[in-house]
């Protein structure tokens, strides 16, 4: 079969090559790959930042954002199929307390696996394999954008963290801002303002630009960071932190609303920032605020985004599959992993 390869540790290493068609354990679930996201994780790899091949191998299948068709199936496993429309979660647990109780992007050893980017062969390829247990069956009338709910799932977990945390109090947030309006931050968006929050979106993009353009169609506001600094836009209830950018996330901590809390969901770089620590940890402590990092999310936040594809399809129609603005076949992957500069999500297409 035709897969996208790399090659970890190896800089610009992505190739489309011919390698064997996986095949099942009985545990596991042999899936026709329709679609196939191309996210910041993906490129990462491709730069040689971090990822890890399967045991035996020298290479590793690319991917984890997938849509597909369960092929074959072995082990009976409720509410899933052959024949049926899924999307697969990217994690597979350990035996930590955590993993064991389905928790396994809490993960307290780090020995996880995860597909197309730690220890196991991902889904860039016209054909893949994982474990029944971890699939999560779809709605057909959602095939144009579900292949968007990977990262709707770590928004979900985000901000479903966020408002348990906030259960120590009473907590009424009206005003969110999210940094970043990539294709996470976009779904984050459109996320919030189903829960009926004011939401401003931040970026570096123009006022007229494909992402400026999606988040007011969900009624949200859009910010051009380079026109208007973010401190003039007042405190918030809840942030959504999406950058990676350090000096972005340091200035995040000062907009914060008394109770208010933030979730870091980038992964930041190393940087020496000049800070009065001690004055901005007071404001922290008598002002009530939290803040918290959140990484991947296991099935249930996988199906939770799911449902709120539905309602956010039914609220703003066409906005998920507007998210998605180039589809490539395999041969054109390039594409993907050098995205222009207006490209929002490009997705590759197996059909």
């Amino acid at each position: 079969m035709k897969a996208i390869l790399v090659t970890p540790g190896k800089s610009d290493s992505a190739r489309l090559a011919v390698v064997e068609e996986p095949a099942p354990l009985s545990s596991q679930a042999l899936l026709k790959v329709l679609k196939l996201g191309i996210d910041g994780t993906d490129l990462d790899i491709n730069a040689g930042t971090y990822g890890e091949a399967p045991a035996g191998s020298d290479y590793l299948i690319a991917g984890h954002e997938c849509l597909a068709v369960v092929k074959e199936m072995h082990a009976e496993t409720e509410g899933t199929t052959e024949g049926d429309l899924v999307v697969p979660t990217v994690r597979r647990p350990d035996n930590c307390i955590n993993c064991a109780s389905g928790e396994s992007d809490m993960c307290l050893t780090g020995n996880y696996k995860e597909h197309g980017i730690k220890g196991l062969h991902g889904f860039a390829g016209e054909y893949g394999v994982t474990d029944t247990r971890f699939l999560v069956r779809v709605p057909k009338q959602l095939v144009e954008s579900i292949v968007l709910l990977e990262p709707m799932s770590v928004a979900e977990k985000g901000v479903f963290q966020a408002y348990k945390m906030q259960e120590r109090m009473i907590w009424r947030p009206k005003r969110a801002l999210v940094l970043g309006a990539g294709p996470l931050g976009l779904l984050t968006t459109y996320l919030l303002r189903c829960r009926g929050m004011e939401v401003h979106a931040v970026a570096t993009r123009s006022a007229d630009s494909p992402k400026a353009r999606l988040v007011q169609r969900v009624g949200a506001t859009y910010v051009n960071s380079t026109e208007q600094p973010t401190n003039t836009l007042g405190k918030f209830d809840l942030i959504m932190e999406e950058t990676g950018v350090p000096s972005v996330a340091m200035e995040a901590l000062h907009l914060l609303n008394t109770n208010g809390i933030i979730c870091f969901l980038g992964i930041y770089p190393h940087a020496q920032l000049f800070e009065d620590v001690g004055a901005l940890y007071t404001d922290m402590v008598l002002g009530n605020k939290t803040f918290f990092g959140s990484v991947n999310a296991n099935k249930r936040y996988f199906e939770m985004g799911a449902k709120d594809f539905a309602v956010i399809e039914e609220r703003f129609p066409g906005v998920l599959r507007d998210t998605i603005t180039k589809v490539v076949p395999p041969s054109d992957y390039l594409k993907a992993y050098r995205p222009s500069r207006d490209d929002i999500k490009t997705i590759i297409s197996f059909q």
